[in-house]
């Protein structure tokens, strides 16, 4: 049996509609390919960290990143990061060693935690100051296919004076 010439244009049409209205089968991801750009950003924020370079910093941050560093308040967007790392910047000379533990990709998206140890010498003066922490960070692939810090978060492993230890 065959369909009238008029029906089967329009059942044509509308396949044809549905298709173009789905999404693109996306390429499958390259893990690693991407386990390597994930590693390089580690590496470039840790040079720019120890630089004090904040445009830098800020630059490997989402536009619409957040930042919740330990005891400040959440900081959001491009500008705010950049302003943040210029302020610590501008008073203390940091040196920042990164350790992740586990990273884990999932289409676009990413996370990783870790631990960290910082140094940071005050630049006014005065005696340099030694932390040790853990970070998780949400990565975002973004539209050219960087990995960029979409959410990051740090804090302290050490107990603030006055607080339960581990």
């Amino acid at each position: 049996m065959s369909l009238p010439p008029r029906i089967a244009v329009v059942l044509l049409f509308a396949v044809a509609f549905a298709a173009a209205c789905g999404t693109a089968p996306q390429t499958a991801a390259d893990p690693t390919a991407d386990t390597a750009a994930i590693n390089d950003l580690r590496s470039q924020f840790e040079t720019a960290y120890n630089a004090g370079d904040a445009p830098a910093v800020a630059a490997l941050y989402s536009d619409d990143a957040v930042l919740l560093p330990d005891h400040h308040s959440a900081v959001s967007g491009h500008d705010g990061i950049q302003q943040y790392y210029r302020d610590l910047f501008t008073q203390y000379s940091p040196h920042l060693t990164i350790m992740p533990a586990d990273t884990q990709i999932t289409g676009a998206l990413a996370h990783e935690h870790g631990s960290f140890t910082i140094t940071i010498t005050p630049k006014a003066g005065g005696k340099a100051m030694t932390d040790n922490g853990k970070y998780l960070v949400i990565l975002k692939r973004q539209a050219e296919g960087a990995w960029k810090i979409h959410h990051d978060i740090d804090n302290s492993s050490n107990s603030l004076p006055g607080m339960p230890g581990k």
